[in-house]
């Protein structure tokens, strides 16, 4: 009882402390915590999923109130940099169960992703409370909501832009099944004109920005067509079966 009891303490200090160190078994030197936040399992009661990056460097934005935010600060505004993680912890003796590794969409093989730490109210990422418009607060990156459809709040989103068309998201969350933190995988036909092609990826363009038709089904179209581009018609469901979002795309060239 007394160890359970240190570790909700330690839970608590560290949801509302922010990037601090931490007091959990395994985590490599230089590794700081960003956010805690626990999972109301009733199967698995002493689970909590941790947001921690490796030595991140810290990249204020320095926006005047009145400046319009640069499209890929929507998704970042003063954030950390830095090889990034998501663990699943076990709150009772504050081992780490398992982890998966977060990179940006853009870096092929790198290991690296920008998380903010500050960021204006009214773009991707939660910010609770009332904010001044142009002022960035503190958000919330572990929003835990139900992404997949099946009741249990127990995913949250991260997101990318690289530029002012095309948002990067990923969806990463808890298994109860697997009793372990999973970045779930997107299995996509894409359909090109003749060309047809089979693609898994833990990234999707807008998908969990986007509210769902029903639970855990999308449909939705992205035209790039003002840009050069194509018409981009996606159909996501999620199979939970197999723990993964299983669906079409369809690009349709510009003229």
């Amino acid at each position: 009882m007394k160890t359970l009891l240190l570790a909700i303490s330690l839970f608590v200090c560290f949801e509302s402390a922010g990037l601090g160190q931490s007091k959990i078994n395994g985590l490599p030197k230089g590794a700081v915590v960003v956010e805690m936040r626990k999972l109301l399992s009733p199967s698995h009661p002493n689970r909590t999923l941790v947001f921690w990056m490796i030595n991140p460097k810290k990249n204020p934005t320095g926006y005047a109130l009145d400046e319009v935010y640069s499209c890929p600060d929507q998704t970042r505004g003063s954030h950390y940099s830095g090889p990034t993680r998501v663990s699943l912890v076990n709150l009772a003796t504050m081992n780490i169960m398992s982890t998966v590794k977060v990179s940006s969409r853009y870096e092929d093989g790198g290991d690296s992703f920008d998380v903010p730490y500050a960021i204006r109210k009214g773009n991707y990422y939660r910010v609770e409370g009332p904010v001044r418009e142009g002022v960035e607060a503190r958000p919330t990156i572990l929003w835990l909501k139900d992404y997949n459809g099946d009741g249990k709040p127990f995913e949250f989103a991260l997101f990318e832009a690289e530029a002012c068309m095309g948002i990067q998201t990923t969806l990463i969350g808890y298994s109860e099944k697997q009793d372990r933190v999973i970045q779930y995988p997107i299995k996509l036909e894409v359909v090109a004109g003749s060309k047809h092609s089979t693609r898994m990826t833990p990234w999707a363009d807008y998908l969990f920005s986007k509210k769902p038709l029903r639970p855990g089904f999308w449909r939705y179209e992205i035209d790039y067509r003002g840009r050069a581009g194509s018409l981009d018609k996606w159909e996501v469901r999620y199979n939970s079966a197999r723990e993964q979002f299983e669906g079409t795309l369809i690009i349709v060239p510009g003229e």
